[in-house]
């Protein structure tokens, strides 16, 4: 299980990040929840729940070998029947074929005593006596789910709960739904995903627009799917993604799906507030989508899952990119909003660290054998606002890079020509020569470090490696930018259309102790003001540093600085104040 950081944890219904670390625990007191069943008579409303006919899925395990994911829904055909510890239950059912064996499967997710059981099926009456009280589902995989003939099955014993399902139902079921609920927990089915969650957030956070909810969820997953190329390349499987409450720890993914405390619910049920901060969920998600091992080696097992998080993030929310705009550590001890990019931009381009091995907020110490996760992830956003957003490279970066990850053979490629072969592909996919960013970024410097991860491994790229990737990008042009380091969401748009820099000398510049304050309405179009101490840059600042509502830049200027430069999107550096 991943455990979390306190201060990620309060963050979490601010829209902050959620970042798994081992290193810091956090308890979560919760009450012991309510009985799965209740006594109330079923309601007429529900016995449509009993008859129904259920389809058949491809195996898990296979659809996880296609797409080199970790598994996808375990719990498709939810019955909408839940039943309590030693009820009998006669399941009728017609239309299995010789060749499988479907099972129901009865699951307690409503406690924290989670308890599972399988019963097999054949045609005919099937007499079972549950041996854990739980929902039950009709699980009925196969390699032929193409043709495999659907099942009729009917349920006697237990209760009518019903699940709401988005394809068929609408706000009026919905509410019928949660009003008449027997249990606990409701089953959810989108297109794409499907959740176990509480009634009663769902009765306090999003009472009258399941649809809406369900709809959000499945757009955070098409988000996912899309960046991974799934969409493109027409993989998009049958099987949805699965999403459960827990009520023990906090927020993690496992070989079941994601996992999210019920606690987070007043955030993770409401529409609106997840709107605002779907990190948490795209994480998680995130983690059972990452592709492995091409785009999950290590130290980067809570970074490239981050991809998904970033990019839905700026999909639902742009307003507020949160590894741009948190107020953090800068790496210079500085505490800012957009520190934490800053400290990225002071790791690599100042201290010339290797990714991977960068301070930030979250590892101001012994990061050098794998720092701060945010930071890692600064360079990889950074590639996907330059080729997509700003249009410079190839849109489908990310899904042409899945998509060649998930095709090649994996054998014998160590995590450091992983690596490399992701600086290759980058090249490839977009036919430039990204190396100068590499280079800068800390990407492509040899390394030989025994890595921190979940687990450790060693990551080692040669000079010579590097030097290979060098000479093998050279058929390519160099981007149109020679800063694609200094690229943010606050100055995408200076990129895309080719903006220059504006201002003027000494205007716009506050004084205030060892800072500078520079007023956008002077100076305009600018990626970074650097500060220099001589030929010595010693300071970056994204813009918008220290301005949460970006009308300013909070630039710093130590004793003994000399100059500050307005960098425009292609690299030329305008005089600001002081002296060159």
């Amino acid at each position: 299980m991943k455990k979390y950081t306190s201060h990620i944890l309060t963050a979490l219904a601010v829209s902050s990040f959620c970042l798994t670390l081992a290193a810091h625990t956090v308890s979560i007191a919760s009450a012991e929840p309510p009985s799965t069943v209740a006594n109330a008579p079923e309601a007429a409303f529900h016995k449509q729940f009993r008859k129904q006919i259920y389809e058949a899925y491809p195996p898990v395990s296979a659809t996880a070998k296609e797409l080199k994911t970790s598994g996808y829904n375990q719990f498709e055909n939810p019955t909408g029947i839940v039943f309590e510890e030693g009820d009998t239950i006669i399941v009728k059912a017609s239309g299995i074929p010789s060749n499988v064996t479907p099972e129901l499967r009865i699951t307690n997710f409503g406690s924290e005593d989670w308890k599972d059981s399988r019963y097999p099926l054949k045609n005919g009456v099937n007499k079972i006596k549950a041996l854990n009280k739980g929902h039950g589902y009709i699980s009925y995989y196969t390699d032929h789910y193409k043709t495999a003939p659907k099942l009729k099955i009917s349920i006697e014993g237990g209760k009518a709960n019903g699940y709401f399902d988005s394809a068929i139902h609408n706000n009026d079921t919905w509410k019928r739904l949660l009003a008449g609920a027997v249990s606990n927990i409701m089953d959810i089915k989108g297109k794409r995903v499907q959740l176990a969650y509480p009634v009663q957030a769902l009765k306090e956070q999003c009472p009258e627009n399941g649809f809406g909810l369900i709809g959000l969820y499945d757009r955070i997953i098409t988000f996912e799917h899309e960046i991974m190329g799934l969409d493109k390349y027409n993989r998009v499987p049958k099987n949805r993604m699965f999403g459960r409450v827990i009520w023990k720890g906090f927020m993690h993914a496992d070989g079941i799906g994601a996992a999210f405390h019920n606690d987070t619910m007043k955030e993770l049920a409401n529409i609106e507030k997840l709107m605002k901060g779907p990190w948490g969920v795209a994480h998680e998600f995130g983690h059972v989508n990452q592709v492995r091992p091409g785009m999950k080696w290590v130290s980067t097992t809570e970074v490239t899952n981050n991809i998904y998080s970033i990019w839905i993030q700026f999909k639902l929310n742009p307003s507020y990119i949160n590894l741009e705009q948190e107020h953090h550590n800068d790496g210079d001890g500085n505490h800012v909003t957009g520190g934490r990019f800053n400290s990225f931009l002071q790791a690599a381009l100042i201290n010339g660290e290797q990714w991977l091995c960068q301070k930030g907020p979250d590892k101001l110490t012994d990061y050098q054998n794998g720092g701060d996760h945010f930071v890692k992830l600064c360079p990889l956003w950074q590639l996907q606002l330059y080729c997509n957003v700003a249009g410079k490279g190839n849109p489908d970066t990310y899904p042409d890079i899945f998509e060649i990850v998930r095709k090649q053979n994996d054998a014998g490629i160590s995590n450091g020509q992983h690596q490399l072969n992701f600086m290759k592909n980058v090249c490839d996919v977009n036919k430039q020569d990204f190396t100068d960013f590499f280079k800068a970024v800390g990407m492509l410097k040899p390394i030989d470090k025994d890595m921190d991860d979940y687990s450790r491994a060693q990551l080692t790229i040669t000079q010579e490696q590097c030097d290979a990737l060098v000479d093998y990008a050279k058929k390519y042009p160099k981007p149109e930018s020679p800063v694609v380091y200094y690229i943010t969401s606050g100055s995408v748009d200076a990129y895309r259309d080719k903006l220059p820099v504006t201002g003027t000398y000494n205007q716009g510049v506050t004084e205030e102790g060892k800072t500078r304050k520079i007023d956008h309405n002077v100076w305009k179009n600018v990626t970074v003001f650097e500060t220099y101490a001589g030929d010595k840059m010693t300071n970056i600042a994204i813009w918008g540093t220290g301005a949460p509502d970006k009308s300013s830049t909070l630039v710093q200027y130590p004793e003994g600085s000399t100059r500050i430069e307005a960098v425009a999107w292609d690299g030329q550096r305008t005089l600001v104040t002081g002296k060159r």
